[in-house]
């Protein structure tokens, strides 16, 4: 498939790889220098863009822009700075007795240009923490953000703008989007859709450009019959109801052992009505991004609904003019639902409930590997078999969603939910090349004259090395 790509993308992409091949491989403490001017530029905006998120979302709670979007960013860059130097040392390797004297290492040098395409939901931290990461590896960027954040895209266009040598931002809908993600990168970083992910991977695969796909999925979240009740309907609130459940691992769906489901129904119900007790009015629920997004979550309803589901909601829990929407428990859908074969992305949870760990993994099985999975247990032997048995990017026991602030883990998806994984060492490693580096000592000229001659005794002194 060919693909009509923008004249004038090429000529930014152009730009950056010339700049890069003047400095190739700058070094640690360039790379460092470079971070922390744009963190000081950060922290100066951190009110300007709560404002700047709060305006486009219609409304946005300013914890979910404070510690989920902004503060995970300045947290990651002091974690990178910390830790840079002693990640990109070069890594000695053995080489055998048969290239004794011999030495062999690997470097990690950067790729050359990346791009990075940034979803909506998190407006600052995935289009930062990418370029960030890609920038603290060597590389140059390319940054494509989402159409829906005008504000957030114009702070963050000020915050680069010095850097201009280093990062380059695009805006543009889905035309700008497939144009940009044709471009010959030496690296291509993608968050958003599943199906969206496809087309970037195969515009991608033209110009055998590497990929990493941060997507999405349905993450379950298991509440097994020996849990923290009370906590695991605390935990399950606060994860539907963040960001108004516009997360890629926010729990998808409810799998609860029969013998709790009750009191964790009721539980749940308790948590939201004491923490949201005035529904869609509430400042600290955020809204849903734009019409079309509120409009499709109305629709999922109404197809369980119509499905035959019970669906519990609180009074004033749907807001067409604020588009805010309260969190909405599906029971009894069944399996041909809308809302057990799509991604939700919002505060609707539909609930499954098994009589056994062994029917929780068939369930999960059915669907494809998750981002997240969330395991609500006191059973150390359930918890090493979802260890083993459950595929998915990140597995999280007995809390949710807070696996993504741990600086040090890498996050990323398996299968249908992504490939490829970044944060900490995982992520400078992603946007490096791994080089190795091969160093002949002072047998290399006997050896090489023993291979040109194609001894035999130094095929038998291999053979040897090998029994």
């Amino acid at each position: 498939m060919q693909y009509e790509i923008d004249p004038q993308l090429t000529k930014q992409l152009e730009s950056l790889k010339v700049a890069f091949m003047h400095h190739p491989n700058s070094s640690v403490e360039t790379r460092i220098s470079l971070l922390k001017k744009i963190r000081t530029q950060l922290v100066t905006a951190e009110q300007g863009f709560i404002a700047a998120s709060n305006k486009d979302f219609g409304n946005r709670c300013t914890f979910d822009t404070q510690m989920a979007d902004f503060m995970p960013v300045i947290g990651g860059i002091d974690h990178i700075i910390k830790h840079l130097s002693s990640w990109l040392k070069p890594n000695r390797r053995k080489v055998g007795l048969q290239f004794a004297f011999s030495s062999a290492h690997i470097n990690y040098v950067p790729k050359g240009v990346v791009g990075v395409i940034s979803p909506w939901n998190y407006p600052i931290q995935l289009a930062l923490m990418p370029i960030i990461t890609a920038l603290a590896a060597g590389n140059r960027v390319m940054l494509k953000l989402s159409e829906y954040t005008p504000a957030t895209n114009q702070l963050i266009k000020e915050i680069l703008e010095p850097f201009s040598d280093y990062c380059c931002v695009i805006e543009g809908g889905p035309v700008v989007a497939k144009s940009f993600s044709a471009l010959p990168f030496d690296h291509l970083f993608f968050t958003g859709s599943t199906e969206i992910g496809k087309h970037v991977m195969r515009a991608a695969a033209n110009n055998l450009v590497p990929v990493t796909l941060e997507l999405g999925g349905k993450s379950p979240v298991v509440v097994m019959d020996d849990a923290d009740i009370k906590h695991a309907a605390r935990s399950i609130v606060f994860g539907k109801t963040a960001n108004a459940g516009q997360i890629c691992v926010a729990p998808d769906y409810l799998v609860v052992h029969e013998k709790c489901k009750t009191e964790l129904i009721e539980e749940i119900k308790k948590q939201y009505k004491k923490h949201f007790k005035t529904g869609s009015n509430l400042d600290n629920l955020t809204s849903i991004v734009n019409q079309q997004q509120y409009e499709r979550l109305i629709e999922l309803i109404g197809d369980a609904l119509h499905d035959g589901a019970d669906v519990w909601s609180e009074p004033n829990s749907e807001n067409f003019e604020t588009r805010k929407l309260g969190l909405h428990l599906i029971d009894n859908a069944s399996n041909r639902a809308r809302v057990h074969q799509e991604e939700i992305f919002g505060p609707l949870l539909p609930i499954k409930s098994v009589s056994s760990f062994d029917e929780v993994i068939k369930v999960i099985k059915h669907n494809p590997n998750p981002l997240a999975a969330y395991l609500f247990t006191k059973n150390k032997v359930l918890v090493n078999r979802a260890e083993r048995e459950i595929q998915c990017g990140g597995l999280v026991i007995n809390d949710v969603l807070l696996h993504v602030a741990v600086e040090d883990l890498p996050f990323g998806g398996i299968g249908s939910s992504g490939m490829g994984q970044y944060h900490g060492k995982e992520g400078i490693l992603t946007f490096s090349h791994a080089k190795s580096v091969f160093k002949s000592g002072r047998l290399g000229n006997p050896r090489m004259q023993l291979l040109l001659s194609r001894s035999k005794l130094l095929t038998w002194f291999v053979k040897t090395l090998q029994k």
